[in-house]
């Protein structure tokens, strides 16, 4: 798995950073996400697909993004 979609240009992460941001994501975030109904999250097979909720948070998302532009 590659960081590059998740690093800013010109940033650069050390092992130790990409370990704990791969650990958060499949120990925490993603099955938070699970639980709330945004994503569906097999940890078995490493397979996340859209859940039921899934464009509630996107649409969520872009506001905050918006809001941020202004």
């Amino acid at each position: 798995m590659s960081a590059d979609p998740i690093l800013r240009k010109g940033e650069t992460l050390n092992s130790e950073e990409y370990l704990t941001i791969c650990y958060e994501l499949h120990h925490v975030l993603l099955p938070e996400l699970s639980d709330e109904g945004f994503i569906e999250f097999e940890r078995s097979e490493d397979k996340v697909r859209r859940g039921m909720k899934f464009d509630e948070g996107r649409r969520f998302l872009e506001q905050i993004d918006d809001d941020h532009d202004e």
